[in-house]
């Protein structure tokens, strides 16, 4: 195997086209090689570029100036190579294993025209055989019974991430003497036997692809008939591949192909998907290492500077990478002219990181000022941050500073599976015609297989035959028709949020990058809201489509543009700012952990070994993903930082190795600044040059008479909750139809403070999310809520017990004095009021709000131990009129007391006496 390093700006995909064009000047047909990327938009633009190559060859017969130069008599080969370009194998590397899988599919066990399973649907999957195993292990007889009583409540989410990390390792095998890890691998594979079961030999998930991959390069017909189709495989980003793709690779070469392989170990950031930068190094180990790529095209002489000594002393510490793993760079072309500038700000003696990122975030806004008054327009700038909350405090500061700025998502963001589902489905909510119903029902929100959905639009009714053969499809149908009625921003949040796919919300579906893709989306609608849905729409399939056209994202509006680091990759501005980095890294909680092809499980033998290996290999990317954003600069590089008292962390501390740290002398020449900027003072240290214009100008326009005026005094603020104003008559109020449920004693003996409070907030969330008392899972997830931290863990388990009691309660109404969640034709959840009256604003949260039998109903949960109905005379009152007003409509406003189950309805003439007396102070 031949291996090249080749670091941030080095020209690493000109080298790989320069390869193409050298083998096919040697007579080697373009037909013959493959090359392998990771993503599919790289993989695009490696096509593009080749084009580009073999244009140039043909028609200047050099390329790049003589980078490469066509053999004489060679110019039928490029020729022929222009005329195969299209039909070339320039693939991704899953691509590549479904290439080979195809080629000997009988010989391997497989229908050929199988298809690709997504990642969340073989998820879905084998969480359903999952389930249906526990299922069965509660026989006694089961000989998983005793495995699943061991692990308890948390067994089901262990596999499940057991089955997420599965292409970390060839065979799942626990680790020696940690019986809890041997009796969830055998709960795993019992599972994932069901799966592959099910899954069959037509539909293969990205991991499985790669287990069939590696069977095939170990079959000796099947490998010959590969290496007989690409005798060479060039591979591209290859520090990205994971440990199965890794031994693949290996393999291609041990079975005959000849393997190239180009990365850069210190641009390995994408660990979340399992990469392992090991795998490069092992080829750097046992390959033929080819000279690295050290002239930089995109870096100014000071950035290149700062770059190398920042891969120095990370190599020094063996943080991230090793010494042969960081060549230096020199800058090369047009940018050897080039000075450029580094600036390093820090927040000093901060209580806490939290306490001054506003300040540091104030500091970054006005160097930005500063640059663009010395000519660096806005849209030449980059903000980069670890992650979307960084971005948006920085987004909000330079908005309120007046500086424009886009919130961007990266390379083909808008054509990323997660934000289409999304896109199809506000679609099929819209119009649920044949085309867009199809994409909804393959998607996550359908989940149907392509024989269901052929049999669904070839009928001459799809919604008919839906309803009869898919009722439950058919209903969530239903509800996105109805969700597409609200807001874009709302439609959003419902589609997002609400349990519409088989008891499960769709960010349930996503992994970590995912959810933060589809926050990324919220971010962008909230900011710039479209007042119609089909606005929305128009912009992301116009968005999408460029994406196709120019590989890069573009987003409306001019401004600096606001990125993640992993966004960022492969991209580049003349002036790049790095927000925060002096936060730490946050630390892997996991309870599972695969490390030397081993499972750990939690105070198991070696799991914390095993755990120290994972954080180490964890502290080491947040290094690399360090120098990742550093290398996005051109010509500028901004880093601001904020320390505590405590002293330097995470990146921090590399910055402090290089001598750039918070404690360092401040220095401030034409192209270098290093400024200490304290927290105490609570000012920013400006030079001149920082100063936004007009900053000390007084205003021009006179004072407008309306700014003196004031509000008179009222006895209420403002914004005030209904809730908070009693009513204060003893009318007598009779529950309609009491029922008695034996509800367990109403003592208030040992009440804790609080305890009512967090009670009920517990409860409505357990009935917003259609919670089971009998489900301890969902029981369990309530512990996560904020109201339960200042408990002990056994203080925790009466409110639990609390809660259930009522919502044991809640579910046996259901149906019977309360309509039944099936029988109501709309069902709003926790509707939120914001009711203006005058110079008061009413704001509150009505609990339910559904119609059922053509009557709307208005219910309001509560707890009381004493229930006096006419307390909440004017709660419901507002809520009454709110919905009035909103849905022109009258509905029975109740109060539903789930200690006993008792409901009250309460009489028109006692609301309207309540809503009156508003106005006579209450």
């Amino acid at each position: 195997m031949k291996v090249r390093v080749a670091s941030a700006g080095t020209g690493k995909t000109t080298s790989l086209v320069a390869r193409f064009l050298e083998r096919v000047g040697d007579g080697e047909p373009l037909r013959r090689i493959a090359g392998v990327t990771f993503t599919r938009s790289a993989a695009a633009e490696l096509r593009e570029r080749v084009g580009e190559g073999l244009d140039a060859i043909l028609r200047d017969g050099t390329y790049l100036g003589g980078l490469v130069t066509a053999p004489k008599g060679s110019e039928a080969l490029y020729l022929e190579a222009r005329r195969e370009l299209d039909g070339a194998t320039l693939t991704t590397i899953h691509g590549y294993m479904r290439l080979g899988l195809r080629l000997s599919a009988p010989l391997l066990g497989l229908d050929p025209d199988f298809t690709s399973l997504a990642e969340w649907e073989a998820e879905s999957i084998f969480d359903e055989e999952l389930a249906g195993v526990l299922l069965l292990a509660g026989d006694p007889d089961h000989t998983l019974h005793e495995a699943a009583i061991q692990l308890g409540p948390k067994a089901h989410e262990r596999a499940l991430d057991l089955f997420g990390s599965r292409s970390l390792t060839e065979n799942v095998t626990a680790a020696e003497g940690d019986t809890q890890a041997t009796d969830l691998v055998a709960l795993y594979r019992a599972a994932y036997q069901r799966y592959l079961a099910r899954t069959g030999a037509s539909r293969i998930a990205p991991s499985e692809v790669e287990r069939r991959a590696l069977a095939m390069v170990r079959t000796p017909a099947a490998i010959a008939r590969l290496v007989e189709r690409t005798p060479r495989v060039v591979v591209d980003e290859y520090q990205d591949v994971n440990p199965l793709q890794g031994r693949f690779f290996e393999a291609l070469q041990q079975g005959g192909i000849q393997v190239e392989v180009v990365g850069d170990p210190k641009q390995s950031i994408y660990g979340f998907r399992h990469a392992d930068v090991n795998v490069f190094r092992s080829a750097l180990a046992a390959g033929e290492v080819l000279d690295p790529l050290t002239d930089t095209r995109r870096h100014a002489t000071l950035v290149a500077h700062f770059l190398n000594r920042l891969t120095q002393t990370l190599a020094k510490e063996n943080w991230g990478f090793a010494p042969e793993e960081a060549p230096e760079v020199t800058p090369a072309g047009s940018q050897r002219e080039v000075r450029g500038r580094i600036e390093v700000h820090w927040i000093t003696e901060a209580p806490r990181l939290d306490d001054a990122r506003p300040l540091e975030a104030d500091v970054l806004a006005e160097r930005l000022a500063a640059a663009h008054e010395q000519g660096t327009p806005f849209s030449d700038m980059a903000v980069l941050a670890r992650n979307y909350a960084g971005l948006e405090r920085v987004r909000k500061t330079l908005e309120a500073k007046g500086i424009p700025a886009v919130l961007r998502q990266g390379r083909g963001y808008y054509e990323r599976t997660e934000i289409r589902d999304l896109v199809h489905a506000l679609h099929v909510g819209l119009d649920a015609k044949r085309d867009t119903l199809a994409a909804w029902l393959r998607g996550p929100f359908g989940g149907l297989d392509p024989a269901q959905v052929d049999q669904v639009l070839k009928s001459d009714a799809p919604l008919k035959i839906l309803e009869e053969r898919h009722p439950d499809l058919h209903a969530r149908l239903a509800r996105t028709q109805e969700a597409v009625l609200e807001r874009p921003l709302e439609a959003l949040r419902i589609l997002l949020r609400e349990r519409l796919i088989s008891g499960k919300r769709f960010i349930d579906l996503l992994e970590r990058r995912q959810r933060e893709n589809v926050d990324a989306l919220l971010f962008e609608v909230a900011e710039r809201p479209p007042g119609e849905l089909d606005v929305l729409l128009q912009r992301l399939n116009l968005l999408a489509e460029r994406a196709k056209e120019a590989g890069d994202v573009p987003s409306e509006g001019e401004g600096v543009t606001l990125i993640t680091i992993h966004g960022a990759k492969g991209l580049e501005w003349p002036l790049v700012a790095l927000f925060d980095v002096g936060a730490g890294r946050k630390p892997n909680s996991d309870a599972v952990h695969i490390h030397d092809d081993r499972v750990h499980v939690r105070n198991g033998p070696g799991f914390q070994e095993a755990r120290k290996a994972i954080r180490n290999r964890e502290d080491g990317e947040s290094f690399r993903l360090l120098y990742v954003a550093a290398s996005r600069a051109r010509d500028t590089l901004i880093l601001t930082g904020s320390v505590t008292k405590r002293g330097v962390n995470g990146w921090a501390k590399a910055i402090d190795a290089m001598g750039l740290g918070p404690k360092a002398e401040s220095r401030e020449r034409e192209d270098f600044l290093l400024q200490r900027h304290p927290f105490a003072s609570g000012e920013v240290n400006q030079d001149a040059s920082s100063t936004p214009r007009h900053a000390n100008e007084p205003h021009a326009l006179a004072q407008a008479s309306w700014t003196l005026q004031s509000f008179p005094d009222s006895s209420l603020p403002p914004v005030e909750s209904p809730s908070r104003i009693r009513g204060k008559g003893e009318e007598d109020f009779e529950p309609s139809e009491p029922i008695a449920y034996g509800v367990r004693s109403e003592e208030s003996e040992g009440r804790l403070p609080g305890q009512a409070i967090a009670v009920g907030t517990l409860l409505h969330d357990a009935i917003r999310r259609d919670a089971q008392p009998d489900d301890t899972r969902e029981i369990e997830l309530l512990r996560a809520q904020e109201v339960m931290f200042p408990y002990a863990p056994e203080e925790q388990d009466r409110f639990l017990e609390e809660v259930q009691a009522m919502l044991a309660t809640y579910h046996q109404l259901l149906g019977n004095t309360l309509p039944a969640l099936e029988a109501r034709t709309t069902d709003l959840r926790e509707w939120p009021v914001a009711l203006p009256d005058g110079r008061q604003v009413w704001q509150g949260v009505i609990d339910r709000l559904y119609q059922a039998d053509g009557t709307w109903y208005l219910d309001d949960y509560k707890t009381d131990r004493d229930m006096h109905p006419e307390r909440y005379a004017f709660q419901l009152a507002v809520y009454r009129q709110a919905v009035r007003l909103v849905l022109g409509t009258e509905p029975v406003a109740r109060l539903v007391n789930l200690r006993d189950g008792s409901i009250y309805v309460l009489p028109e003439t006692i609301l309207e006496q309540a809503w009156a007396a508003r106005t006579k102070g209450l």
